[in-house]
């Protein structure tokens, strides 16, 4: 918690800054946006002790909406509450964000990896799929390993959490962010 509430995102809010956005840094937990339970099983199903690792299970938007009404752009780390608030929860980065976009009824999620998007037969560069509905994603995703695994649950939660539409791109990229902004470059996964 204090690496990601006290050090990461502060350097991330005023990296922005310092690029002309009006960046502030809260944590999900302190702001009470994310709430989330113990995580007990592995991916696989195995049930597992993971200490204080959890799962988002519900996104207060209030702190979220009056800083964007204050014209600020909210930097928030992946550190959740319990529901009673006795303990904080270190959760899966991008499926907090999937759970917020899907709380505001987000048009869309950006979510930044380190490859240009999802790729059908990894590490085949050809393969890499440029627009995917969520459906047919849902029916792939037993076929992604490592890091990406994750990310295709991150859009996956999104959509069904009600985001209209996600798109991964190469985070490494110094042009894939403004791409995506303009709706083109790596994996859109629509719902």
């Amino acid at each position: 918690e204090r690496v990601l509430a006290g050090e990461v995102g502060p350097s991330v809010a005023q990296s922005l800054k310092e690029h002309g956005v009006n960046a502030v840094a809260i944590s999900g937990r302190t702001s009470g946006t994310l709430v989330a339970e113990p995580l007990t099983t592995l991916v696989d199903g195995t049930p597992a002790d993971l200490g204080l690792v959890g799962v988002v299970t519900s996104v207060d938007t209030r702190a979220l909406n009056e800083l964007v009404s204050a014209g600020k752009v909210p930097v928030i780390s992946p550190i959740a509450t319990h529901e009673n608030g006795s303990v904080g929860y270190n959760v899966n980065a991008d499926l907090a964000a999937a759970a917020i976009a899907g709380a505001l009824d987000a048009q869309w999620l950006i979510i930044m990896t380190d490859v240009e998007g999802i790729y059908k037969n990894w590490p085949d560069k050809s393969s890499l799929i440029s627009s995917i509905c969520a459906e047919e994603l849902e029916s792939l995703k037993a076929t992604f390993a490592e890091g990406m695994a994750p990310k295709v649950q991150a859009c996956l939660d999104a959509i069904e959490a009600g985001a209209k539409a996600v798109r991964i791109i190469d985070g490494t990229n110094p042009s894939a962010l403004k791409d995506a902004l303009l709706g083109v470059g790596g994996t859109l996964v629509v719902a």
